[in-house]
């Protein structure tokens, strides 16, 4: 994973949104700010792989990652994939269990996201965060709704 090199996603965006591609921020300011970068899409699993740095600005009190900003990491991950799997959605609910703390020393996350169901306007995705080693930190299951 650690040498795989980042994705232009923009194309497939393009060929899913069509001339709707323009009425959406691609990719949206958080995702820039993060520093993420997609490395794997799987159209027929319904999945991503998503890498970032970890940065001493998202540290907290104890010196690791923040809760809030692996969170924002997953997010930007699942909005990815929900675009270029069902209608345009919004995040409803991140339910994240934090298994490991972060510390600044990992230095690189990768987000693994799929969809596990479609359920009319419902989508729900899982969601792993782990290190190049395959360490696991936190787990997500995250609910979008089709808007």
């Amino acid at each position: 994973m650690q040498n795989k090199k980042a994705i232009d996603i923009y194309p497939l965006f393009k060929k899913v949104l069509g001339d709707k591609v323009d009425d959406f921020t691609l990719p949206p300011p958080s995702f820039e700010v993060m520093q993420c970068e997609i490395i794997e899409y799987d159209e027929s699993q319904q999945s991503i792989i998503m890498r970032l740095p970890v940065l001493a600005q998202w540290s907290n009190t104890y010196g690791t990652m923040q809760g809030g900003m692996i969170d924002a990491a997953i997010d930007n991950a699942v909005g990815p994939l929900s675009l270029l799997i069902a209608e345009p959605n919004m995040t409803r609910s991140i339910e994240t269990k934090f298994i490991k703390a972060i510390t600044m020393d990992v230095e690189i996350l990768y987000v693994y996201v799929r969809l596990i169901e479609r359920k009319k306007r419902r989508l729900t995705f899982e969601s792993t965060v782990e290190d190049v080693s395959g360490e696991v930190y936190s787990r997500a299951k995250v609910v979008n709704f089709i808007l």
